[in-house]
């Protein structure tokens, strides 16, 4: 799989959209938890993650995510 970036990794980010990102790598530097909101605060989903692991969030362009303890970033494209 090829990614495409799209601007640079955004440490602890909180109610953050990523340049309308619709794939965003989460790394976790410490166990916590990533939060997924709509643009209308709607909680949309919770998943935790151990320290040290990392995992690929798909969400819409409009989308919020919240996620201590991590370094995230946004990708443009996926194939």
């Amino acid at each position: 799989m090829a990614y495409k970036l799209l601007g640079d990794k955004i440490e602890n980010p909180t109610d953050d959209v990523f340049n309308g990102a619709t794939l965003i790598y989460i790394s976790a530097t410490s166990a916590t938890e990533a939060i997924l909101e709509t643009s209308g605060d709607v909680i949309i989903g919770k998943i935790r993650v151990a320290s040290g692991q990392s995992i690929s969030l798909v969400k819409d362009a409009t989308d919020k995510l919240s996620c201590p303890n991590s370094v995230c970033t946004p990708i443009a494209n996926h194939w």
